[in-house]
């Protein structure tokens, strides 16, 4: 049998986190297209609870609108979400020292960052 072998590091890194709240960074954020060909943001986020941290994908697009209006309020710019333009760069480098990052879990996906307040 042919496999990847594993460190400790990696193996800790990929175990799923359990619900919570976490402090959150956006680390990376680029407009795409979704497979399904529509508009979305992809971000990469940095989730961290007591000196824990793991860097997480989440995908905002407006055919979520609740997720997608969260992200928004959570870093500060629903007044762009209001006026219906936000882009990636409104989204990059966002900081919240706070509790508003919860973790969910997809079979498909592993775990995933969701952005909320």
């Amino acid at each position: 049998m042919q496999f990847q072998p594993r460190t400790e590091q990696e193996i800790e890194e990929r175990q799923l986190l359990p619900r919570g709240d976490y402090a959150f960074e956006i680390i990376e954020a680029t407009e795409t297209t979704s497979l399904a060909g529509n508009a979305m943001i992809e971000l990469r986020v940095r989730i961290t609870k007591n000196g824990f941290a793991r860097i997480l994908p989440d995908y905002v697009l407006p055919l979520r609108p609740a997720k997608f209006r969260n992200c928004c309020v959570a870093c500060g710019v629903e007044e762009k979400y209001l006026n219906g333009s936000v882009t990636d760069d409104d989204l990059l480098g966002k900081i919240h020292p706070g509790t508003v990052a919860v973790i969910v879990f997809s079979a498909a996906m592993g775990s995933t960052a969701e952005i909320s307040t």
